[in-house]
């Protein structure tokens, strides 16, 4: 939740951070989900704010493209999360094993 919030507060530096820093899966997914919402929410931002007019002046397709890839973002890092807790569920019976994770 540490990285997710770092990652999703200070942007891009804070996605670098917590990705880099962390070692465990939970932190670096939770870097790729906050970083996915953060990509939302400044796209959102930039759309609908009246600082900057003429960013996606008849571009609305721009727009959708970056919002649908922070979503999958968001998703990617939460769905594969919950496959690596679901796995480490599984795992807990089998004894001690160790386990090379691809990010």
């Amino acid at each position: 939740m540490l990285t997710f919030f770092m990652a999703f507060l200070f942007n891009w530096i804070g996605f670098f951070l917590s990705f880099c820093l962390t070692t465990s899966a939970a932190g670096r997914y939770g870097a790729i989900s906050g970083f996915g919402l953060s990509l939302i929410k400044w796209i959102l931002i930039v759309r609908f704010s009246t600082y900057f007019p003429g960013y996606f002046d008849g571009q609305y397709w721009l727009w959708w493209v970056f919002l649908v890839m922070g979503f999958l973002l968001f998703l990617r890092g939460f769905i594969n999360y919950a496959k690596i807790r679901k796995m480490a569920d599984s795992f807990s019976t089998l004894p001690r094993t160790r386990v090379l994770f691809i990010y």
